[in-house]
């Protein structure tokens, strides 16, 4: 196969698994929103997602070097399955004692920024394997405007339904999207060479 075959499928293999995977998480970030605000309020919801951005960070931190060595597809896979174990686990957080609540919902925010982080970073690095120097930032900025779009809709669509909806129906039904994506994200061919 050629490189520039393999650059263009492995592009249109990830932007078909990024679009899933921001649909689901679009239709899903509100109800986590007012999931952490139902919580505690403001401090629920501040708090909440400041743990997710830091995780994030921190998650970015320490992929970069692994998937240098070990390559992009497994942690891609590791990180989107990781996402479906969180996005049940919120819902289902509610059923605790509240000694126990706190506790594992700290663990499940720090988890989902880690897996935001991984993907965050590994889906950078696999572009810029995959992308051509002369057509980089075009090839980008298409990704994730698409992305970004997909994602907003789903949004906006999630404030239309969040009254009909519990958030276990969302999450389950958020993670038969992710199980697509994922599944798409077997097709991926991996750029890294030992």
């Amino acid at each position: 196969m050629k490189a520039s075959e393999m650059s263009s499928r492995g592009f249109q293999t990830i932007y078909l698994a990024n679009a899933l995977l921001s649909l689901a998480d679009g239709f899903y970030y509100p109800f986590l929103i007012a999931f952490l605000y139902g919580m505690e309020g403001m401090l629920g919801a501040g708090v909440g997602l400041g743990i997710i951005t830091a995780m994030d960070s921190l998650g970015s931190y320490f992929v970069g070097g692994l998937v240098d060595r070990y390559g992009r597809k497994p942690f891609l896979l590791v990180s989107a399955a990781l996402s479906v174990a969180v996005y049940l686990a919120y819902p289902l957080s509610q059923h605790l004692s509240e000694p126990w609540l706190y506790g594992v919902l700290v663990a499940v925010l720090m988890l989902d920024g880690l897996t935001d982080g991984f993907w965050d970073t590994i889906e950078a690095v696999y572009l810029g394997d995959i992308t051509r120097r002369a057509f980089r930032g075009r090839s980008m900025g298409s990704y994730w405007g698409a992305g970004g779009i997909i994602f907003g809709v789903a949004m906006m669509a999630a404030a239309w339904v969040g009254v009909h909806l519990s958030f276990l129906a969302v999450a389950v039904g958020v993670v038969v999207v992710y199980l697509l994506g994922i599944g798409v994200l077997l097709n991926l061919e991996e750029t890294h060479q030992a």
